[in-house]
Formats: C-alpha cells, sequence, structure tokens
C-alpha cells in the first residue's frame, strides 16, 4: 500500500475510534441523568421557560440542567460571533462553506478535545440536536469527515440512525448536500463502526 493509502486508513480508524468514544460518552451522560432526573421522555423544555428565555438561553439552560453535569468538559459558552474557541467554519465534503460562527445556541468542549455545538429549534418546541466535531477547531472540519451528527432530543440517537444501510449510502454520498451528510455518522455505526471502501471519504 502507498504513503498516501496507509495516512488515509490510519486516518479512518482515528475518525472510527474517536465518534464511538463520544457517542458512548453521550450515551453513558444520558443514563446517569435520566437515573437523577427520570426518563427522557419527561424531560421539558417548557418548565425552563419560565423566564420566557430563547432558543439559545433555552438550549444552554436545557443542557446545563440535563447533560452537561454528566459529563467532563474543559471549556462551555453560549455561542455568539466572537466566542472562542468556537468561532470556525466547516464544510460539506465537496468542500462548500456550509456555516461560520454562531450556528449553533450553546457549545461545550470535552476534556478530550472533543467539542459539543447543541442547536434546539427555534420555536422552542421539543427537539435538540448535536452536532459533533471530534477533534475539536482542528481541520478538516467536515460533515462525515470529523463532524456529524447526533439528535439529543426527544430521542438520543445518530442522526437516521436504524435507516437500511444502502439509503444511509446513498444520503452521505450526496455531493454538496450537507444535510444528507449528516446520515454518515449512522452509516459508520450500521457498518460496525467501520469506514469501508465504499464510504465517500
Amino acid at each position: 500500500m502507498t504513503l498516501p493509502g496507509l495516512v488515509q486508513n490510519y486516518q479512518k480508524k482515528v475518525t472510527v475510534s474517536r465518534l464511538k468514544v463520544v457517542y458512548s460518552q453521550l450515551n453513558q451522560a444520558i443514563k446517569m441523568s435520566e437515573a437523577k432526573n427520570g426518563e427522557m421522555s419527561g424531560w421539558n423544555f417548557d418548565e425552563l421557560k419560565e423566564d420566557g428565555t430563547n432558543g439559545t438561553k433555552l438550549t444552554e439552560k436545557f443542557v446545563r440542567e440535563y447533560i452537561e453535569p454528566y459529563l467532563r468538559t474543559v471549556h462551555k459558552d453560549q455561542l455568539q460571533s466572537s466566542s472562542s474557541p468556537y468561532e470556525y467554519n466547516y464544510y460539506a465534503m465537496d468542500g462548500s462553506l456550509i456555516n461560520t460562527r454562531s450556528h449553533t445556541h450553546y457549545s461545550v468542549a470535552l476534556n478530550n478535545g472533543v467539542y459539543l455545538h447543541f442547536n434546539a429549534t427555534y420555536d422552542i418546541s421539543s427537539t435538540m440536536d448535536i452536532r459533533v466535531d471530534i477533534n475539536g477547531k482542528q481541520r478538516p472540519n467536515t460533515i462525515g469527515k470529523d463532524t456529524f451528527f447526533f439528535d439529543l432530543y426527544p430521542k438520543f440517537e445518530m442522526r437516521n440512525e436504524g435507516m437500511d444501510r444502502k439509503t444511509l449510502l446513498t444520503l452521505c454520498s450526496k455531493g454538496g448536500d450537507y444535510n444528507t451528510q449528516k446520515s454518515c455518522g449512522a452509516l459508520i455505526q450500521a457498518d460496525g463502526w467501520e469506514i469501508k471502501d465504499d464510504y465517500p471519504w
């Protein structure tokens, strides 16, 4: 195997290892939270809205109440355009820019270098997701390579977890359509925590 091939294989293994670890960390944090706060289905955004907070503040309150105490964090922040260390761009697999700066409501850094970017629905209904950057601000900051999406609430899982492999591969492979590429983590999981040869690396 050529040197570039060896480097790529190493990068894939590191990606899978880090993704699997953060999946386990989040899953464990939720289980510990449920032991104290009851089942996730009973967690309620409305109970945190008494002061009329908006989406950003509500996300922060929800994460601090139900998630953050059960993770080993080293930094946390309500995300603003001037925030650090969370101010950086991220990209689709074709290299196209997705967004910049304040594209999430609240972020935390874990002690293993993972960044978690939380975002609740703007109408404050009942959903929250996480953009997980497995190596923090380090490049490539690209969906499907070091950036993956999880649904946090009302059920914790990879985005589109449980879909059949053919569908996940199709979604993950769709060029610059970053919304479908949010399924790439579920594809890795469906393949037994492995990046296979047909994965659009």
